[in-house]
């Protein structure tokens, strides 16, 4: 379609097609019809349109829309059908296939991440969460990042001020969510505990991803 000295073809808008799946034809016919109103009457943003006429911004360009709403293009002008009552065509779940595993091997509890806010650098860290793995845990890693920066680690990590604490259980012996909870308790003396997350075991498997550097 040629307005000005621009030729530039509207193509259905996302919008009208969304209006036009949820049976809205009426409101559907008012908005392009404004939109095509609109652009005869010379208004346009800048990325098309005569550039013998000044360009308007994408709000502005909105508002004259909703202004013209009502108006009738001379050109292509669409009929305004009668709504359709709105038929969702999704069929509801009957399974949840995310949920149908064939691994029926059960899962043991072997440790947590507690992610701690501190401004403390990592030996220090390390200090105050070896108090409180007692005879149930080792302290494995700590990172910072996604990067191991305890017991091993690069001098270069720039630290954030939160830090992933790894206790895992002594010779990899099954836990309790109670243990867990116990864990966060002792860690929360010491620190402001963000979050945790618990660590699995599967058939003699770690069932969570090593830390960088680990």
């Amino acid at each position: 379609r040629r307005y000005g000295k621009s030729t530039r073809f509207i193509k259905p808008s996302p919008n009208a097609a969304l209006l036009r799946h949820l049976g809205l034809l009426q409101q559907c016919a008012v908005i392009e019809n404004a939109l095509l109103y609109t652009l005869e009457q010379g208004v346009h943003t800048g990325d098309f349109g005569s550039k013998d006429t000044e360009a308007v911004g994408t709000t502005a360009f909105a508002q004259a829309i909703i202004s013209n709403f009502g108006h009738t293009p001379k050109h292509n002008p669409k009929q305004a059908k009668a709504n359709i009552p709105y038929t969702s065509t999704i069929n509801a779940l009957q399974q949840h296939p995310m949920l149908v595993t064939s691994n029926t091997l059960p899962l043991h509890i072997i440790g947590a991440d507690v992610f701690v806010h501190s401004t403390q650098q990592p030996n220090e860290v390390a200090e105050l969460c070896l108090q409180h793995v007692g005879h149930t845990y080792n302290l494995a890693t700590i990172s910072n990042r996604g990067t191991q920066v305890w017991p091993t680690g690069s001098k270069f990590t720039n630290l954030i001020n939160q830090y992933r604490c790894r206790f895992e259980s002594k010779d990899a012996t099954p836990l309790q969510q109670a243990d867990i909870i116990a864990l966060y308790q002792q860690v929360a003396q010491s620190f402001t505990v963000c979050s945790i997350e618990i660590l699995n075991m599967q058939d003699g498997k770690k069932m969570y991803s090593l830390a960088q550097g680990q």
